[in-house]
């Protein structure tokens, strides 16, 4: 994972970032605040649990361009349409990215989703 810098990494909107940790709480995962990361598939803001458990640290990605260009209320209805909360349950990882006129919803491979814990 690469993590940019405070200046120059994108910034998700204050409401936006409320709206995706309560949706998160929700479903019944504590999340840190949204994070940036750069994959080779293109830039991602992550909310990853708290407390991992013993099947895994269950994380959400969202697309910069979705974070960009959708309002809060927008990205939840997609985060709901496309059943994500039972999708990150079974799949632990899960990135949701625009496709055409509708949405892409994959797992995170393990490898760029890791997360080195601070100390």
């Amino acid at each position: 994972m690469t993590d940019h810098t405070s200046g120059s990494q994108p910034q998700v909107p204050a409401d936006t970032d409320a709206a995706i940790s309560a949706w998160m709480g929700k479903q019944g995962w504590r999340v840190a605040p949204g994070r940036w990361h750069l994959d080779p598939d293109g830039g991602f803001h992550t909310w990853q649990e708290e407390q991992p458990r013993a099947g895994g640290t269950h994380a959400l990605w969202i697309s910069e361009s979705m974070v960009r260009r959708l309002s809060a209320e927008q990205l939840l209805a997609a985060l709901n349409s496309e059943d994500v909360g039972n999708e990150i349950r079974i799949s632990i990882k899960i990135r949701i990215e625009e496709r055409g006129d509708g949405y892409r919803v994959s797992i995170v491979s393990r490898n760029s989703g890791e997360w080195k814990r601070a100390e």
